[in-house]
């Protein structure tokens, strides 16, 4: 096998390892937190304190976005782009879910698609070809952040909004758009499939999965 297969396929195998991780433990905090679990109630609590601080810098939520699958062929102190995705999305997970009586994971639900359902629910005409000139500029400044954490600041409001409408996502690919995101060349693609969705009503006919899209970095 030459170098660059080995580097593909370690790419490949960490963007699978990231979404299966972000959904397990999504998947169970959600299941807990909707059947009023304490543990889970506090997790979700301990989560939201970490939104918008780096990953690594907040220990006791650890145990629910760290995995050594993240961080495999990593040797530097800072966080993994793998491990800093994970964080984000799971802890954004936390704020969506607040104080919700349905799930707001799910999957196979797009950031794109379900921020396009955001603006047409909350437009004045609810249902019709009008969009929410309040959301539609919003998206746009998520996507012309020109830093991640100008990203993930917009990201957050995004999210509260989404709540509100009790509109879910799925975090294991966020988290995965998000790792690609930190990827000076992967960024304009995954800010297409965004853009795509938001602004296409048939959510079957969304971008490309991007599930090709490959990076030999961490």
């Amino acid at each position: 096998m030459t170098t660059s297969a080995s580097g593909t396929l370690r790419s490949a195998d960490l963007k699978s390892d990231l979404v299966k991780f972000v959904r397990s433990q999504v998947n169970r905090l959600q299941q807990r937190y909707l059947a009023d679990h304490s543990d889970a109630v506090a997790a979700l609590a301990k989560l939201r304190r970490a939104v918008g601080k780096p990953a690594g810098s907040v220990l006791d939520v650890y145990e629910y976005t760290f995995s050594e699958k993240l961080v495999r062929g990593w040797n530097r102190d800072e966080p993994s782009n793998a491990e800093t995705a994970a964080h984000v999305a799971i802890t954004l997970y936390a704020v969506h879910q607040q104080s919700r009586s349905e799930g707001m994971h799910v999957e196979g639900r797009r950031l794109g698609a379900a921020l396009g359902q955001l603006t047409r629910l909350s437009a004045p005409e609810a249902g019709g070809d009008q969009l929410n000139a309040g959301v539609v500029r919003r998206f746009t400044a998520m996507g012309t952040a020109e830093s991640f954490a100008e990203l993930c600041h917009h990201l957050r409001g995004l999210v509260q909004l989404l709540r509100t409408q009790s509109i879910p996502l799925d975090y294991g690919l966020l988290a995965r758009d998000l790792w690609l995101w930190q990827f000076p060349k992967h960024t304009s693609k995954v800010r297409f499939s965004w853009g795509r969705d938001f602004y296409l009503k048939d959510e079957k006919a969304q971008a490309p999965s991007l599930a090709s899209t490959e990076e030999t970095d961490r």
